[in-house]
């Protein structure tokens, strides 16, 4: 099955009534709350590329044992349950009235993985956009008492030559430069050892490989662990609030792709057990330090 045989299955999937809509269901899956079908054989990379051109941008809710934990505010049973389950690597969207999940997902008895899409109620609010959190809900966790400093971003953006995401300016002027947990340090412009770093990538080492040659691509780094990880944006669309997050070892891992906002990947990582880069496995309480006290040890 081809890309475009995979669009039309899965637009036939998005077009059944809604589950739970239509009384007197017999189909199990669907008094359920949800659809879902196998997908023919293919390659998950291109299918998610080929859904993305169709929907927009997605939201990663399946990856090495982490499950968004955002899915259990769609409608009817705990989908993020199931998902824990039986999914592999999955991505999300929300497409108007309905939620459309395409991955890899285990069949009954740990057989597989399948290609799979699955369909259910669309939340009360996008599941496809980030779970709002905000600066102030970090400085509560990471018990920060700092209070707002301003920031030149005209001349910072200017220096760069790209605007910055207002989200990040903001957890910028909340905290500054400087580490959460001694461990996922946070750029800010001007920091003198934890300053943005503009990186020039070859997009098939990032977003994989593609039909036709394309042109390098930027990538923003705002963040570094002392693990030798790099968070970065890619800065292609001309807004950077959509800007999504990549994430790799300096080693050469894989990139892996997150649709959420810098505030929102870092408190994910603090409080989520299951999340790919989490502190929250290692640390009962979270704290932060400013670049300026972390200077003296480095």
């Amino acid at each position: 099955m081809d890309n475009a045989a995979h669009l039309k299955a899965i637009e036939d999937l998005l077009a059944r009534p809604v589950p739970g809509e239509v009384a007197g269901r017999e189909n199990a899956r669907e008094a359920q709350g949800y659809h879902l079908v196998d997908l023919a054989t293919g390659e998950l990379d291109a299918v998610v590329a080929a859904v993305r051109s169709r929907f927009g941008p997605a939201k990663t809710v399946a990856l090495d044992g982490f499950t968004d934990p955002s899915l259990r505010r769609l409608p009817g049973p705990p989908l993020a349950d199931i998902l824990a389950d039986r999914a592999v690597e999955m991505y999300g969207w929300s497409v108007g009235q309905r939620w459309l999940g395409v991955g890899l997902f285990k069949g009954v008895g740990g057989t597989g993985p399948f290609l799979t899409a699955v369909a259910a109620p669309a939340p009360a609010s996008r599941t496809g956009a980030a779970v709002p959190s905000s600066a102030a809900e970090l400085a509560a966790l990471t018990g920060w008492p700092g209070s707002r400093r301003p920031v030149d971003w005209e001349s910072a953006e200017r220096k760069l030559g790209l605007r910055l995401p207002g989200d990040y300016q903001l957890l910028v002027e909340t905290f500054g430069a400087g580490t959460f947990d001694d461990n996922f340090d946070l750029c800010a412009p001007g920091s003198r050892y934890l300053d943005l770093d503009l990186i020039t990538a070859d997009p098939t080492e990032v977003l994989g490989p593609a039909p036709s040659s394309r042109p390098a691509i930027k990538l923003l780094r705002w963040a570094v662990t002392s693990a030798e990880h790099s968070f970065c944006w890619l800065v292609e669309d001309p807004d950077p609030d959509e800007w999504p997050v990549f994430a790799s070892r300096d080693n050469g891992e894989p990139w892996k792709r997150f649709d959420c906002s810098s505030t929102e990947f870092v408190h994910r990582m603090l409080t989520d057990p299951q999340h790919p880069y989490s502190l929250a496995r290692h640390f009962e309480f979270h704290w932060f330090t400013p670049a300026e006290q972390a200077e003296e040890a480095w």
